[in-house]
């Protein structure tokens, strides 16, 4: 019974010795409720780490002119653009950040589409494609994808920089090669010839800005599908474009100037705007997005009575127009929205 006794108290004493001898690293991470932020300006929310409390962290901001944070972690949308946001523990052996996202205040007007975008393109009969921000190719470009019931749906085996859709709800694209592409309903045929952008008008019209300079302030030359081919435009050199719904080209040259086709050798310069990026609606409502030299979300306007009217609430850098008349653009944070009536 006694060695019963002994045996039984030397396997507590085991046992306790196993515990007392067990040790735990504690988690010294910073994990952050959110690796990337999206405010409008004026908007404040706040960051929260998992293991430390506010007076034990760091905070600062790549660009406090876009987004400021406070000594416990509340960040403050000051302007559209993108900043990082670091946290260091109090002696900076560990880190963590996280990416904030400022877009102007979105009017009752103005709704945002689910998803990412570069470029965007629609048709005559409505339908919407958008180039995405997603690398599917190194010399390709990116995902294209169909708004299908509010919803992005990504386009088989092909990728882009630009789009442009033809009154029937077909793709046409450019990739980062310069190749040009039509989806057939299936598959997507090489075209001949190299563009850097493509425009399409509600009467089926197909131009392109090509890849020879012709001008080291204008650009690039302007090309019509005969379909078969290309025909060189005379007298005029751009960077982007888009048609009219009777087939005639607009274009933004390398100066952000804008110039429309009246015919033949005529290209006649459209005052009072400094644009990047054009688009035109199948009932012939023409919008641009203005140049801007901060490196922010452009100004959008609208050509009304051979003046520019800006869009309240809208900014982006790359625009096109639904047949009814009204913007859909992308902004610099790859956000894609479109103005409602």
């Amino acid at each position: 019974m006694k060695k019963l006794i002994l045996i039984a108290v030397s396997l507590i004493w085991i046992c306790s010795a196993c515990v007392k001898t067990l040790t735990v690293n504690p988690d010294k991470s910073i994990s952050l409720t959110l690796d990337t932020l999206r405010l409008t300006t004026g908007e404040t929310k706040q960051l929260v780490s998992k293991n430390y409390s506010s007076n034990q962290l760091a905070w600062s901001s790549s660009d406090t002119t876009i987004a400021t944070v406070s000594a416990a972690g509340m960040i403050t949308g000051k302007k559209a653009g993108q900043s990082v946001i670091t946290v260091n523990n109090s002696d900076r052996t560990v880190t963590a950040t996280c990416v904030v996202l400022v877009t102007a205040p979105i009017n009752g007007n103005i709704t945002q589409i689910p998803g990412f975008g570069t470029d965007i393109g629609i048709g005559a009969d409505g339908s919407v494609f958008v180039v995405g921000k997603d690398s599917v190719s190194p010399t390709g470009g990116y995902s294209i994808s169909k708004l299908v019931s509010g919803n992005l749906v990504k386009m088989p085996e092909c990728a882009a920089i630009r789009i442009a859709v033809s009154p029937q709800g077909v793709p046409w694209a450019v990739n980062k090669s310069h190749l040009i592409f039509r989806y057939n309903g299936s598959l997507w045929d090489q075209l001949p010839g190299t563009a850097t952008d493509i425009g399409i008008g509600a009467d089926g019209s197909v131009f392109i800005i090509g890849t020879t300079t012709v001008s080291p302030t204008g650009g690039f030359n302007i090309l019509k599908w005969n379909g078969s081919d290309w025909d060189v435009m005379p007298q005029c050199a751009g960077v982007r474009i888009a048609v009219s719904p009777q087939g005639i080209p607009w274009v933004v040259n390398k100066s952000n100037i804008v110039y429309e086709n009246t015919g033949g050798l005529l290209w006649n310069p459209v005052p009072g705007i400094a644009a990047n990026d054009i688009g035109i609606g199948a009932d012939g409502s023409v919008y641009v997005t203005g140049k801007d030299s901060t490196n922010a979300n452009s100004p959008i306007y609208k050509f009304t009575n051979n003046s520019w009217a800006p869009v309240t609430g809208a900014s982006g850098v790359s625009i096109a127009v639904s047949p009814s008349g009204l913007p859909w653009w992308v902004d610099k944070s790859n956000s894609i929205f479109e103005l409602k009536n």
